[in-house]
């Protein structure tokens, strides 16, 4: 909790009864520790699991009593609070070990609670008239509302930033144990027990990205994907600031939308063993590649764009050849004329497979069949292998 720092100036309480408050805390700073230690510890017992976690709650605590005091005394309507070390470690510890945010707020809450009940009970005690009390009341209320909302935001930040920082590290770490797995170096058990994550099993590496993910959206992308294949095991690690590698073993990922973030999939095929996790790596990483210039959609699959990753290496070689082979076709105007072709390539010839595909008319898929065969330099053939291949490398032609 925040410690001694405020921008209000030490000068006379503005009001009576903000006096009256700086003086019951003066005398029993002490007591009212306790009492808020007391009350964070029964709301927030995760807080509180060692005596190193007790010992920084009360140095924590007591550091508000000079904040309060300074609050109190204060009429200006801004109260700026700057974390103390107490404070800050405090809270610092508390996303260490992994305390719900929620949990440090209501910490607040309860220490909160603490002022308010006991100084009530101070002015019953002291035989203050009614209207005296409510006064005060009133006035320590606002002034301890205006306090608790920046202090907390205060602690809040503290706490995020030490979130984000141990998020960071624990990527780098283990960004540093997949990549001794992929370059052949790592000791195999020392690297499973550290991903938790067998290699033993089959595999199959992804990569999610968005040009403009954040990683709050690449985090949600991830968890949707885990509900998506609901794997046997799944890890994944950030790389770089908009997108996300990793690898699961699990079912197909059917069904992926891109979401409200936009973000998109690309799948190496599946392998088995440690040599598989690294071949599935690689075919992931090349669909990617792929994807962000050469082919659309929310999912790209290695298994689809195998002959593209091929070609792609030697673009120099492929281009003349498969521009030559599909024409006029080759030109971006006539996409969903080639769309229509390559499916019924894939369906062996047959409109009606074909046109289920694109959802539709049987006849839609012979008339475009029609206009194919009027562009292609070679004939329409199904059985074409060639004219398969020339097909897939289509996207090369793009430039």
């Amino acid at each position: 909790m925040p410690s001694s720092g405020t921008g209000a100036r030490s000068t006379t309480p503005s009001h009576p009864s903000a006096a009256e408050f700086v003086t019951w805390l003066d005398q029993c700073a002490a007591r009212i520790v306790e009492d808020m230690y007391d009350a964070v510890v029964a709301a927030t017992p995760a807080v509180a699991r060692d005596d190193t976690d007790r010992r920084l709650l009360r140095e924590a605590l007591g550091s508000h009593v000079p904040l309060l005091r300074e609050a109190a005394r204060s009429a200006t309507p801004g109260v700026r609070v700057q974390l103390g070390r107490p404070a800050e470690r405090w809270a610092r510890r508390r996303a260490r070990a992994g305390t719900d945010l929620a949990d440090l707020v209501l910490a607040y809450d309860a220490a909160a609670d603490v002022i308010v009940t006991t100084f009530a009970a101070h002015l019953r005690g002291t035989g203050v008239p009614d209207a005296r009390r409510a006064d005060a009341l009133e006035t320590v209320l606002d002034r301890l509302f205006r306090y608790l909302r920046t202090a907390c935001a205060a602690a809040t930040a503290a706490y995020a930033q030490e979130r984000e920082l141990l998020r960071q590290r624990d990527a780098s770490d283990l960004r540093a144990v997949l990549a001794e797995v992929l370059a052949g170096t790592a000791q195999v058990g020392a690297a499973e027990a550290r991903l938790g994550y067998r290699f033993a099993d089959s595999h199959t590496a992804f990569v999610i990205w968005g040009p403009h993910a954040t990683p709050a959206e690449l985090d949600s992308a991830v968890a949707r994907l885990r509900a998506l294949v609901r794997p046997r095991q799944l890890v994944a690690v950030p790389d770089g600031p908009t997108a996300v590698h990793g690898w699961f073993s699990g079912d197909e990922a059917e069904d992926w939308t891109p979401g409200a973030s936009g973000l998109r999939l690309a799948l190496g095929s599946t392998h088995r063993g440690l040599a598989g996790f690294r071949a599935s790596h690689r075919e992931a990483a090349r669909a990617h590649r792929l994807a962000t210039h050469r082919v659309d959609g929310p999912v790209v699959r290695f298994d689809d764009v195998v002959l593209l990753a091929l070609a792609d290496g030697d673009p120099g070689l492929a281009v003349p050849w498969a521009r030559a082979l599909l024409g006029p076709l080759a030109d971006p105007a006539h996409d969903e004329l080639l769309q229509t072709l390559r499916i019924w390539l894939a369906e062996l010839g047959s409109p009606t497979r074909t046109a289920r595909r694109l959802t539709v008319h049987p006849n839609t898929v012979v008339k475009r069949l029609e206009r194919v065969a009027a562009l292609l330099p070679v004939p329409v053939d199904a059985r074409s292998a060639v004219l398969r291949v020339a097909v897939e490398l289509a996207p090369l032609t793009r430039g």
